[in-house]
């Protein structure tokens, strides 16, 4: 009997962490293990889920319950070492992640975390190389095939795609053998039904699209250039004033225009043009991940020195995540949302010219912060839940116009959303931007 109570309170455990509901786990997690569910799961869980809340000691100590019992638990080794890394230890983190790829070598999540403990420490290069090993390690050659999921297409991601391939041969970056490949891809393009709504998603027949099967979000070209010489970040930045704007703003959002140096803009531009790493496919846009491919030592130094030249906002919070969004002409807007991090940069590099809407185009941003007592998957996904808070609070967005190379700079417990953004047809009008997360949410 009370077996079975166990396994239905961990049921009930799971699916409140699911909801987002991280409190009332806790207290199922708890109660099952009272029953006499495994405690070295239940421990492991209880870290994530207090870690989740920013209760970083109480993480740490169910962690090290765990690899008290399993002192070579990958997963415990890798979490814990999460959790040193949010607070700020940084050795200790390295130490524990470099235990979690002894044990698996093979191990993403642990190569993506340990670049992120080698970013804090200033070690760019070998960030950058794991960070990136995470991305080829799901992606390159070596992985023979991907899940159902993870081959769906849409007309989205394949007219991306086309266009991408073209840029690259015009350019010389691919071999003349590209030019079946774009047959191939343009081909499985003109097979989606006319009628097919753009945001529907097929699976592809890979023997009849043989050549697109073997690329498909695979990362056949990453632009590997160094980053240019000279400072990322603009040098003509007042820090000290936008450091006093931040923090007298109530709420705290500012937007910073001419962020970067002409030469970074130009890199990070070629970047995200040429890289193929664009493969999480949304509504309207598609989304590119720290730990899967927008990683490189450009990025990497941007981060480094936004934070560096900016301590009156970043206050030397660590980097917690970090990604690109390359859009359609007409987007979709990105939902309203919070994000899991304390500072969110936000900024923009398609040219002005692109943008058809030089008053909008940009970020929505609430002056309303996500309730404290909500997880990620309801102040990031639940949008009935948004919305009914939002409304009750009354709550007004502020409007931040799109312009090339402007950032918006906000607290990211606020909730903010795209602001419907219309841009010029063709590859190089595609909106990009990009968005760097520092600190915890608490």
């Amino acid at each position: 009997m009370a077996s079975g109570e166990a396994a239905a309170r961990l049921e009930e455990a799971k699916a409140l962490q699911k909801a987002g509901e991280p409190r009332a786990a806790i207290a199922a997690y708890a109660r099952a293990m009272a029953l006499g569910a495994p405690a070295v799961d239940v421990n492991l869980q209880l870290g994530v889920l207090h870690n989740e809340l920013g209760e970083r000691d109480a993480a740490a100590s169910y962690l090290q319950q765990v690899l008290a019992q399993q002192p070579r638990h990958e997963d415990a080794l890798c979490m814990l070492g999460t959790v040193m890394y949010d607070l700020g230890r940084f050795d200790e983190a390295a130490r524990y992640l470099e235990q979690a790829l002894a044990v698996r070598p093979a191990f993403p999540e642990a190569s993506f975390n340990l670049g992120l403990a080698r970013f804090e420490k200033g070690d760019l290069a070998s960030a950058a190389e794991c960070i990136t090993a995470c991305y080829l390690h799901n992606r390159g050659e070596a992985t023979p095939s991907f899940a159902p999921p993870d081959m769906a297409v849409n007309r989205t991601k394949l007219r991306h795609d086309c266009e991408q391939i073209e840029y690259l041969l015009s350019l010389g970056r691919l071999p003349a053998s590209f030019a079946d490949v774009l047959k191939d891809y343009r081909a499985l393009l003109a097979a989606i039904p006319p009628g097919l709504a753009p945001s529907m998603f097929g699976q592809f027949d890979a023997k009849r699209h043989p050549l697109v099967a073997k690329t498909y979000k695979r990362p056949f070209h990453l632009d590997r250039n160094p980053p240019p010489a000279g400072p990322i970040i603009n040098p003509a930045l007042d820090a000290a004033e936008l450091g006093r704007r931040y923090q007298e703003a109530q709420p705290n959002v500012i937007a910073v225009d001419d962020l970067v140096t002409p030469e970074a803009l130009a890199a990070l531009r070629r970047f995200c043009r040429e890289s193929t790493i664009w493969n999480d496919i949304k509504v309207g846009y598609l989304g590119a991940y720290f730990f899967d491919g927008f990683c490189s030592e450009l990025l990497l130094r941007l981060a480094y020195e936004l934070r560096e030249r900016l301590p009156g906002i970043i206050r030397g919070l660590p980097l917690q995540m970090m990604w690109g969004y390359k859009c359609d002409a007409a987007l979709t807007a990105l939902a309203t949302h919070a994000d899991a991090a304390a500072v969110n940069v936000n900024f923009w590099i398609t040219e002005d010219d692109a943008n058809l809407d030089p008053a909008g185009g940009g970020l929505l941003v609430h002056t309303c912060d996500a309730p404290a007592d909500w997880g990620f998957n309801k102040y990031n996904y639940d949008a009935a839940a948004i919305e009914r808070y939002l409304a009750e609070a009354g709550s007004q967005p502020l409007r931040i116009p799109y312009r090339a190379n402007r950032a918006a700079i906000f607290d990211s417990d606020l909730f903010h959303a795209s602001d419907s953004p219309r841009f010029r047809e063709g590859y190089l009008n595609r909106r990009i931007n990009i968005t760097l997360l520092y600190g915890s949410r608490q």
